[in-house]
């Protein structure tokens, strides 16, 4: 299981110690990401070419393959023409192991399908799947026959066996990632409702992220991901400088982030964990659990870049009660105008990544990409119906790439309940971020808060010239700067 919160708090002193921290032990490397593309489509060359610039160490393979151009394509194809030949790839021999061994984390690009179709979109035994999802346990055999309801093994949720770590993947073993493992359906002997690996840990799959972005006026899809990957470069903030905002509707009634399935999936408050992961770490978070849905205005702060946004999106108003988004899944690059680089996105909606599919909002739905492409850095998106107990955890990705200081590859997965099912992590899988405090200028005495000692300091040097007392800058310690620091007070 992932560090509580507690534990967490604790090693925020290690990561804000600096700006740009030093690779974690185990940290994932250029060398250990497999680059897929299709040079057959425009935009997935270009979103190679960016990464490579960016990366010169990752590895790559080209389908280059005109009929991967479909966004969604059948299971067949996705076997013959994605499955196949990535597994003969990578048999080959790299130093004393293969490369099958080598590769921990994939990252995949605009320009190649983004699902498989499949059946029974809306129950628990669905076939249909995100590639990213299905790519995760490329070497196990998901065509074999199922039990029960669960027809196949790719029909219905597989345990991820990283979810709610807290470990680098580099502390797994990965020798035996192509072996073949046996499967166990449960619960049982009712109506199987998920898979779980027998013998399985986390270093027996990928990690697998997608390159990608909306088109904006004046700007292609394809130049929006390239920007992306530029901006999310040696990422570091400043937690006094940012804030968070996770929406939901009033808590009388249930809760989409409370929800699981079986002890596979176990229930928690996620909004809630993932405010006191924030504030342990001294980032403002404006949890609303009322019928409002929250704009940028409406914040606390409405100048302060977001660096989590959590949100019931265009579920907020469900059944009626709560209060409709602006426009029709058209929120995520509107309302909230100022967001970090190295900010997240996730939502309790089932079609957000449906524009990742066909370039058309589903529902009303299809926020993540607009997220990105509006200057956000990641984002967890749903290419079809994820149902709420396979939602990525922001409570875990918060612990694990904002506090731990984990890859975003690690932290996706980290925060992921299920594989082979519909979610993709978008955004670039080598990326990390490192939290440090600045000291508030009116924080004289620079012991991390501003209380009556700092104001009997700026009285001290009242109507002088003082420097450090004086906070605008106006040549002289005098009220507007006493103004600044009741301004600041507490903080």
């Amino acid at each position: 299981m992932g560090l509580h919160v507690s534990d967490r708090a604790c090693l925020l002193a290690a990561i804000a110690a600096c700006a740009v921290a030093a690779p974690a032990p185990g940290a994932l490397l250029p060398e250990q990401v497999l680059l897929v593309y299709n040079s057959a489509s425009a935009d997935s060359l270009a979103v190679r070419n960016a990464y490579i610039a960016a990366h010169p160490g990752v590895r790559e393979f080209d389908l280059a393959d005109p009929l991967l151009l479909d966004g969604s394509v059948p299971r067949a194809t996705y076997l013959d023409r994605v499955r196949d030949p990535l597994r003969l790839h990578l048999q080959q021999p790299d130093g004393a192991a293969t490369l099958a061994e080598s590769i921990v984390a994939i990252a995949t690009t605009r320009g190649l399908p983004a699902r498989i179709d499949g059946a029974g979109e809306f129950t628990i035994a669905s076939t249909w799947a995100s590639l990213e999802s299905e790519l995760t346990l490329l070497h196990q055999d998901l065509e074999a026959a199922g039990v029960g309801n669960l027809g196949t093994r790719h029909a219905g949720p597989i345990d991820n066996p990283y979810h709610a770590s807290s470990a680098p993947i580099g502390a797994f073993d990965r020798s035996d990632i192509t072996t073949a493992r046996s499967f166990t359906a449960g619960p049982l002997p009712t109506d199987a409702a998920y898979w779980t690996v027998d013998g399985m840990d986390p270093g027996d799959m990928y990690l697998v992220c997608r390159l990608d972005a909306a088109p904006t006026e004046g700007a292609s899809a394809a130049e929006n991901a390239a920007a992306l990957i530029g901006r999310t470069l040696g990422l570091s903030v400043d937690t006094r400088l940012v804030q968070a905002l996770l929406d939901e509707f009033t808590g009388t009634f249930d809760q989409l982030d409370d929800d699981g399935l079986a002890s596979a999936f176990p229930a928690w408050d996620d909004f809630e964990g993932a405010a006191m992961a924030l504030t342990s770490a001294g980032i403002a978070v404006t949890h609303d659990e009322s019928f409002d849905f929250l704009e940028g205005a409406e914040l606390a702060d409405p100048l302060a870049p977001l660096l989590v946004v959590g949100t019931y999106g265009e579920n907020h108003d469900l059944a009626g009660r709560g209060e409709d988004p602006p426009g029709a899944g058209t929120y995520a690059g509107v309302v909230y105008p100022n967001l970090h680089p190295g900010s997240v996105f996730a939502s309790y909606e089932s079609f957000n990544g449906s524009s990742i599919v066909n370039g058309t909002r589903r529902q009303g739905q299809g926020q993540a990409l607009d997220f990105l492409s509006a200057g956000g850095g990641f984002a967890f998106a749903h290419v079809a119906e994820p149902f709420t107990f396979a939602v990525a955890d922001l409570t875990e990705f918060v612990g694990a790439f904002y506090l731990d200081g984990l890859s975003f590859a690690e932290a996706a997965y980290i925060a992921q309940p299920a594989l082979s099912w519909q979610n993709t992590p978008l955004g670039d899988p080598l990326a990390t971020i490192a939290l440090f405090t600045s000291v508030h200028p009116a924080d004289l005495n620079a012991d991390g808060v501003i209380d009556g000692a700092d104001l009997g300091l700026l009285l001290g040097v009242w109507g002088t010239n003082d420097p450090t007392a004086d906070l605008n800058g106006d040549g002289v310690v005098d009220g507007a700067d006493l103004g600044v620091l009741l301004g600041a007070w507490g903080g």
